[in-house]
């Protein structure tokens, strides 16, 4: 206590001793001795003196004296009252200064002193305004040192002059003196329990004096504002972009869409003001597509900013994405991802396409007509379309860029389109006006139905009478009743048949090739598609027969988007006009980039037909069940009798054991004809599936295709190894040396062959059952002769002096020219090469059903066909010159219809120059037809002759065929009765060849009808076998399909010279054998 009270005695003493120490007093006698003074440190803005002068230290009244005052150097003022007040003193320091001039000298005094009329206060700075930390720093600054009262302190949260208002509260462990008693520091924490709010610190009242007494004030800036959040900063990314909603699968979906370049806009709104520039945000947008632009919109304290999309094609899907991470709040948070935003900018026009499957024409009187749109429009219904010529039957939305719609035609000429402005796009674009699609409709014409039903009746019954003949002749072999059954019972009829049906198959493929073919021959091959087979499957439905396929291509299939989506508008959105509405409050979520491709952007406009399943274009799998079913239902009937017949008549052979005989029912013979028959159905079918691109349908058609090409290559290994290595078969031909030809017969055989008499065997195997089994390979074809038999000479058939000219070698055999091998082989590829042409024919009926117009089918097909026609007359591939020119007629008249396609390619005809090309196309196949059924009706008679045994009646034939087809209902127990009794038993078949004259055949009847056995052909043999043989030098005989020069006629094999007639006595049989074999053959 007594220290306190010696510090106030210290403290107001001091500034008399000031004052002593102040006053200047100078060597005049005249003194001023100041009476009354402001104190050196006042807070007063006044100040009053009061001052004596003295002499000698004494007062002295001076009278007469001059007392000047002066306050801080300014005018000096009387003062000869010796007191003087100053009022509204600034701030600050001053000087009064007092002078006295009188007689006895001059003498002055003066006195300093501080002014201070401001309080005290401080200044209280926060680290930040916004945060979101756990504590904030606080700076304290006063403005002069305030240590009266204790000064500043904080030793408690309690006893603090640092006051905070709100979820906060100073921590008094981090009071830090920066500099003593005017700056302070220290931590204010805030509440961790609270996710936002703000805290006020500010100082306290009247805690502390300055110097002068002042006590603190405080100011507007001893106080301070913390924001503190710690909420997530959100961004929203908006567009000026009207928003519509869509169904998607049963969804409802947000969509943004435009056609206007105004609303081309995008704004980010952040849930809080960013520290971030306009040009700091534009660096984290990043759009898909053109560029974006700062606006000059209002901010909203750094919140809001704008952007323009600018540079972007007509027709763009952007995504404008925002990397946030260096976006920063004013709290320090960072602000949150979000996803990217989508829109369409569209301002192309929407065009449509008419596109029907009938090719511009139509039989039926419903048109189905196939609407179009580039892109997926709104509002489209069945009263925007504008039919002339026919009235509007039913209506079908498949899509929302394709449509269907059934026009029921009551005119020739029906006209459909859809005009400009009816609908628009998602985006607001109105449509285009699209083509003008005219569809001609026709009548089946009736060349065309007297055409089809004549083939088809035709060939049925030529087919039945051919099936009924094999198996009587069959049941007849079984049995017994041939001693030496003939090749040509087996062989002429079935491949003629089997021809007819190749030539057929050619004509009703052709109504695919892309060609607008002419009606008349349109609706005849049309009608000809049950040889392929091609036809409607038992549960096809005329109502099924139209389905929409493949409305979205593959580029819009992903797997975010099921390739069944459904892409149409809410029904709530829908008004009464069926116009889109835009959504009041949109909901659902937005498109994804993908999908706004998928289903927003332009499509392919190119009216594909194969999107509607009628009878001309349908799916792959409908496609390949019309083919594979009626193939499997057909070819499977025909084995099943097939089996069933040879069942029967193996089962009957029991019965007759001592007879081995094999007939045109051997497995596996019919089931290459079928197989081969096949190969074009089973192409036809397999392409479609492979173009389609479903895995299961590619799959599928990769197999029957490597099928085929199996057989394809088995037929070649076959012929290759088979026959021109001479592994399993050899030919073998009669020459006769000597004989002379007229003029026109000269002709014919550079043009249809010589007609020699040749035969097939099995190597190494006498009447091999292989010779059946696949002779539908290349037993009517002439082959490579490696051997030739030994030849018959003779200028004039009727003389008695014909011989037979030996060989020397051991087979009695003279073997071929290397020329005649060489063409040999090349003809016994016919076959394949026939094969080949069929398959390609498959292949590209296959591959080219749409409904385009295409030359490449026609060319290829024609180039095939043509040199198969010139392979035809060079070459000369068949045994006989009636089945040589039969296939030239063929083959000729299909070289006419592939020419006619190129030309209706290349050039326009008006309908009645159509018809008759048309006309003409049919005339061209009843050609050939007419000239394959000639000469299979003319096998079937030579056919019913043989089952003659005299072989001269037609009726007995036809009675022995009957008896042949009542062996198999006649009963077990009846068989072998009719087995001893039965006439043809002790007699041959077979026919005279071509070498006997006619006077043989009056002495071979004459014998017959006396009793003996033999047949009229063995009968010369064996007098040319009696006869004397003459030794003649020629070289080997010249092929007419060979080159005439002398260079290539070869020699026999051997040696030059002939044999002796006793040499040849030796070995006679082995000739004698073969050459029964050929004539017996025929």
């Amino acid at each position: 206590m007594g220290l306190n009270r010696f510090s106030w005695l210290l403290f107001f003493s001091l500034p008399f001793l000031l004052l002593c120490l102040e006053i200047h007093c100078y060597s005049s006698e005249l003194s001023v001795n100041f009476l009354s003074t402001p104190l050196t440190f006042s807070r007063q803005s006044s100040a009053t003196f009061l001052f004596q002068v003295r002499k000698a230290s004494k007062e002295y009244t001076c009278s007469n004296c001059s007392i000047k005052c002066k306050l801080d150097g300014q005018i000096s003022s009387d003062c000869e009252t010796r007191k003087v007040s100053y009022m509204a003193l600034h701030d600050g320091n001053h000087t009064f200064e007092v002078c006295i001039n009188g007689s006895q000298g001059v003498g002055c005094a003066s006195y300093n002193w501080t002014v201070d009329t401001i309080p005290p206060t401080a200044y209280v700075t926060a680290s930040t305004s916004f945060t979101n930390a756990l504590n904030v720093s606080i700076d304290i600054s006063f403005s002069e040192p305030c240590t009266g009262g204790g000064g500043f302190g904080c030793s408690s949260v309690n006893t603090c002059n640092l006051l905070v208002f709100g979820a906060g509260q100073v921590i008094p462990s981090t009071l830090r003196i920066v500099q003593p008693y005017l700056k302070y520091s220290l931590l204010v924490g805030l509440s961790s329990r609270a996710q936002y709010g703000r805290v006020i610190v500010v100082m306290d009242k009247d805690f502390c004096t300055d110097s002068t007494g002042n006590k603190f004030t405080r100011s507007s800036n001893s106080s301070s504002v913390v924001h503190f959040d710690r909420r997530n900063v959100f961004v929203n990314l908006r567009t000026h972009i009207p928003e519509k909603l869509l169904e998607l699968n049963s969804e409802t979906r947000t969509v943004e869409a435009t056609n206007n370049f105004k609303n081309l806009k995008i704004y980010l709104y952040f849930s809080v003001p960013v520290l971030n520039s306009s040009s700091e945000i534009l660096s984290s947008l990043h759009p898909s597509q053109g560029l974006l632009l700062p606006t000059n919109g209002k901010s909203l304290g750094n919140r809001r900013f704008g952007f323009l999309v600018r540079n972007i094609s007509c027709v763009a899907v952007v995504t404008i994405s925002f990397d946030s991470s260096s976006i920063i709040s004013r709290q320090g948070t960072p602000v949150s991802q979000i996803a990217p935003v989508t829109f369409l900018y569209d301002s192309q026009r929407p065009s449509v396409r008419l596109s029907t499957t009938s090719k511009m024409r139509t039989r039926e009187r419903t048109v189905p007509v196939v609407i179009k749109f580039i892109k997926p429009v709104f509002g489209f219904n069945s009263s925007s379309l504008l039919v002339s010529g026919g009235h509007l039957q039913s209506f079908l939305e498949i899509s929302r860029s394709i449509y269907t719609a059934d026009i029921n035609a009551d005119d020739k000429i029906v006209s459909i389109n859809v005009p400009e402005n009816i609908t628009g796009d998602v985006a607001g674009n109105k449509n285009l006006a699209s083509n003008v699609l005219q569809v001609r409709h026709y009548s089946i014409p009736i060349i065309s139905s007297v055409f089809s039903i004549f083939v088809t009746a035709t060939f049925a019954v030529t087919a039945l009478a051919a099936g009924l003949l094999a198996v009587s002749t069959e049941s007849l072999q079984s049995m017994g009743a041939f001693s030496r059954p003939s090749s040509s019972l087996i062989s002429d009829p079935a491949r003629n048949l089997f021809r007819i049906t190749c030539h057929i198959q050619v004509f009703a493929l052709s109504r695919w090739l892309a060609v607008t073919m002419p009606i008349e021959y349109y609706e005849f091959a049309r009608a000809l598609q049950w040889s392929i087979p091609y036809l409607s499957v038992p549960w096809e439905t005329r109502n099924a027969q139209k389905v929409m396929i493949n409305s979205s291509p593959p580029s819009m299939t992903h797997p975010g988007i099921p390739k069944n989506h459904k892409l149409g508008t809410s029904e709530s959105m829908i008004l009464g006009n069926g116009k889109l509405e835009t959504a009041v409050s949109i909901f659902g979520l937005p498109l994804t980039p993908m999908e706004y491709r998928s289903f927003f952007e332009s499509q392919n406009i190119i009216p594909e037909a194969e999107h509607i399943l009628d009878s001309q274009s349908s799916n792959e799998w409908q496609e390949f069940s019309r083919n594979m079913f009626w193939l499997g239902m057909i070819c499977g009937s025909l084995i099943l009798v097939h089996a069933l017949v040879l069942f029967i008549v193996r089962f009957r052979r029991k019965f007759s054991e001592k007879h081995s005989c094999y007939g045109a029912l051997t497995i596996p013979r019919f089931e290459i004809f079928l197989i081969i028959l096949s190969l074009p159905c089973i192409c036809q079918a397999s392409v479609p599936l492979i173009k389609g691109g479903v895995t299961s349908g590619v799959i599928v058609g990769v197999l029957l295709l490597g099928v085929v090409s199996f057989l394809l290559l088995s037929l070649l290994l076959f012929l290759s190894v088979g026959i021109t290595m001479g592994k399993l078969l050899q030919y073998k031909e009669v020459h006769q040396e000597g004989q002379k030809f007229h003029w026109y017969q000269g002709i014919v055989r550079v043009t249809l062959g010589p007609g020699k008499r040749g035969q097939w065997s099995w190597k190494n195997q006498t009447n091999s059952v292989y010779l059946t089994m696949f002779g539908p390979l290349f037993e009517d074809l002439r082959g490579p002769p490696k051997y030739m038999l030994s030849q018959i000479s003779g200028g004039n058939p009727r003389k008695q002096a014909d011989s037979i000219i030996a060989s020397d070698d051991e087979t009695e055999d003279a073997e071929a020219p290397f020329i005649q091998k060489l063409f040999g082989i090349l003809r016994i590829y016919y076959t394949l090469l026939e094969s080949v042409r069929r398959v390609t024919l498959g292949i590209v009926a296959g591959a080219y059903s749409i409904n385009v117009s295409s030359k490449t089918p026609a060319l290829i097909l024609l180039c095939i066909t043509s040199f198969q026609l010139f392979f035809l007359v060079l070459k000369k591939p068949f045994i006989k010159k009636r089945v040589q020119l039969v296939e030239i007629l063929a083959v000729a008249s299909e070289v006419g219809i592939f020419s006619i396609c190129l030309v209706l390619l290349e050039k326009e005809f008006s309908y009645r120059d159509e018809s008759r090309v048309g006309i003409f196309m049919l005339l061209l196949f009843l050609v050939g037809f007419i000239a394959q059924l000639m000469n299979e009706w003319y096998a079937l008679y030579r056919q019913t002759l043989q089952l003659d045994p005299a072989m001269n009646s037609f009726i007995s034939g036809l009675k022995t065929a009957s008896v042949g087809l009542l062996l198999i209902l006649i009963p077990s127990n009846q068989i072998k009765n009719l087995d001893n009794g039965f006439p043809l038993n002790q007699s041959g078949d077979g026919e005279m060849g071509d070498t006997v004259s006619s006077a043989d055949r009056h002495r071979s009847s004459g014998s017959r009808s006396s009793g003996t056995t033999d047949r009229p052909w063995l009968k010369q043999l064996r007098e040319l076998a009696k006869a004397s043989f003459s030794r003649e030098d020629s070289g080997a005989p010249k092929d007419p399909s060979s080159s005439k020069s002398g260079f290539w006629a070869g020699n026999r094999s051997g040696s030059s010279s002939v044999t002796s007639s006793a040499d040849f006595k030796s070995r006679p049989r082995g000739l004698y054998r073969d050459l029964e074999a050929i004539f017996s053959s025929k």
